[in-house]
C-alpha cells in the first residue's frame, strides 16, 4: 500500500464528511493516499426515524455507513479502533468501562501510533480542542492524536509499534462560529429544528476556540460530500435541517472546509487555501 498522504482521525461515523469530506475527496482525487481512523462506531447514538437500526445494532450499521460514505469521496482505507462511543456529557455511557473517554490515554496511543508508523503520512486532520460541540469523545480523541502525531516521530516512544515517522503537519478542524451561527439561523428561518447542542449558545461560546488559518475550497466535491452526509442514514435524513435549507445556502456552507494548522504553524495573518501550501 502507498504510504504518505492523509490520515483523518475522528471519533464517531458521520464526524468526518461534516468537517472534512470535501478535502478528503479533494486529494484522494488527486491520487493522494487518504485513510480514515474512527475511535467508535458511534454505538450509543441517536437513530433517525426511518431507520432499521435498533440500539443494540446501531454500531455495526454506522460502521457501514462510515464505509459506503468513504467509497463515495473516494478513500478506500477505512479503520475502526476498538473503543465504544462514550455518549453525549453527562449521560450514563460515560461511566461504562468500555467508553473511549474510560480508556487508557497510553492503550490509545499507542494504536495510533502504530497507524501513523505504518502509514506515514503527509498531514493528520483531527478535532480541533472544542470537539465541535464538547462531546467527551471528540475531545478525547483530539488529545491523543495530538499526543501520537508527536509520539509517533519519537524512536524512543512506543518502539513496538514501528519504525518512527514524523509526519509534517497536523491539522484541527476549525468552523469559525459566525459561519456556524449563519448557517444556525438560515435554519431557524426556514422553520427547522435546531439540534439541541447548537441551541445551547452559552455552553457553545465557553468552549476553546481557534481562528482558521486555513480554507479550502471543496466546491467541486460539493454533491459527493453531500451523498456522503446521506449515507449515514441512521443520522441523517433528506428531512433532516440542514437538508431542507435551500441549496445555495448549504453549498456556501458545506463548500469550504476550515482548519488550524497547528504544527509547525503557519506565518500570523496567513490564509493558506491547501493543506500542504508553502509556508
Amino acid at each position: 500500500m502507498t504510504t504518505g498522504g492523509i490520515l483523518s482521525i475522528f471519533a464517531h461515523p458521520d464526524d468526518e464528511t461534516f468537517g472534512v469530506g470535501g478535502v478528503m475527496a479533494h486529494y484522494a482525487a488527486r491520487g493522494m493516499p487518504v485513510t480514515m481512523v474512527c475511535a467508535t462506531r458511534g454505538e450509543v447514538g441517536e437513530i433517525s426515524p426511518g431507520s432499521e437500526a435498533t440500539q443494540e445494532t446501531l454500531g455495526a450499521f454506522r460502521e457501514q455507513e462510515l464505509r459506503d460514505a468513504m467509497a463515495i469521496l473516494g478513500v478506500s482505507d477505512v479503520r475502526f479502533l476498538e473503543f465504544r462511543d462514550s455518549g453525549m456529557a453527562g449521560t450514563p455511557e460515560n461511566a461504562d468501562p468500555r467508553a473511549f473517554i474510560n480508556a487508557p490515554a497510553d492503550a490509545v496511543v499507542a494504536s495510533l501510533v502504530r497507524i501513523i508508523r505504518e502509514r506515514r503520512p503527509d498531514a493528520i486532520v483531527t478535532w480541533d480542542e472544542s470537539g465541535g460541540y464538547g462531546h467527551p469523545d471528540h475531545v478525547a480523541v483530539h488529545h491523543h492524536a495530538t499526543a501520537a502525531f508527536h509520539a509517533a516521530a519519537d524512536a524512543a516512544s512506543h518502539p513496538n509499534e514501528g519504525d518512527a515517522h514524523a509526519t509534517q503537519r497536523l491539522f484541527y478542524t476549525a468552523i469559525p462560529m459566525k459561519e456556524f451561527g449563519r448557517i444556525m439561523e438560515e435554519m431557524r428561518k426556514a422553520g427547522g429544528d435546531i439540534p439541541d447542542v447548537a441551541e445551547d449558545e452559552a455552553q457553545m461560546n465557553s468552549l476553546p476556540r481557534i481562528d482558521p488559518n486555513v480554507v479550502i475550497d471543496v466546491g467541486p466535491h460539493y454533491e459527493d460530500k453531500m451523498r456522503a452526509m446521506l449515507s449515514h442514514k441512521t443520522q441523517i435524513s433528506d428531512m433532516d435541517p440542514f437538508m431542507r435549507l435551500p441549496d445555495e445556502i448549504r453549498r456556501g456552507f458545506f463548500g469550504r472546509e476550515w482548519f488550524y494548522l497547528a504544527h509547525p504553524g503557519a506565518r500570523e495573518g496567513v490564509m493558506l487555501d491547501d493543506l500542504f501550501a508553502p509556508l
